[in-house]
């Protein structure tokens, strides 16, 4: 087999399982939503720097189901842990100025033990305090979701033993691993809008807020955010 035969398999193969994927158009809206907040949230950023690296975020999301439409179910989690790590890499740069313009120019890395520092990091009391102290009680729960899904979605990055034994050396559609993607993306889109909005709620005018009504959708059961969105007070 010459390689353009070979490769023209392969496509054959993605094509196949990206057909029969595609068939859960509602797994697959979630990820289009996400996006889009990302998306729209990046729009009412006052800094560009920031607002472009939202929007980073954002296609990564995309890419991350791409990868997964196709079969290449390592690189959807590579790339859905990216996405996550953006996403506070954001929110740290808006605190650290110096370390994101070091970064822009490639003299300073997104550290994860950085953005998860439970004293300093991004999903710290340190920052609800500044930002949205309202937040206090609910921001140790969040750090907790946020190392718990980095440290499942880093077993794909790192190649864990199970991860092979899950994912194979053959491409085929794997409903488990599709499954576990979209309850992981759950988990990245909680995470990623409550640390957007703890740092940049706050700074939003009335009108922003209310056309930003996807925060209501997903986080309408925290309750200060709930009550910044003018929603009803909890009994």
């Amino acid at each position: 087999m010459n390689i353009n035969d070979y490769f023209n398999k392969i496509n054959e193969i993605c094509q196949k399982i990206f057909t029969e994927t595609l068939e859960d158009t509602s797994s697959f809206g979630k990820v289009h939503h996400l996006s889009s907040c990302l998306f729209e949230f990046s729009e009412n950023l006052n800094d560009k720097h920031e607002s472009d690296l939202l929007r980073a975020v954002s296609s990564q999301v995309e890419a991350s189901a791409l990868s997964l439409s196709l079969g290449l179910y390592r690189q959807a989690f590579s790339s859905l842990r990216l996405a996550l790590e953006l996403g506070l890499g954001t929110v740290h740069f808006s605190l650290f100025k110096l370390e994101h313009h070091e970064w822009l120019i490639g003299k300073n890395d997104i550290k994860w033990s950085k953005l998860i520092n439970e004293e300093n990091g991004v999903l710290s009391q340190r920052l609800t305090t500044a930002f949205f102290p309202e937040l206090n009680d609910n921001i140790e729960e969040y750090n907790g979701k946020a190392s718990n899904v980095y440290r499942k979605l880093s077993e794909f990055v790192h190649g864990n033993y199970e991860t092979w034994e899950k994912s194979g050396l053959v491409l085929k559609k794997n409903d488990e691993l599709i499954s576990r993607y979209f309850l992981y993306l759950e988990s990245v889109k909680e995470v990623l809008l409550f640390a957007l909005c703890c740092r940049y709620m706050k700074t939003f005018t009335i009108p922003q807020l209310e056309s930003m009504q996807f925060i209501s959708e997903d986080l309408g059961h925290v309750e200060p955010i709930r009550l910044l969105m003018g929603g009803p007070k909890g009994k």
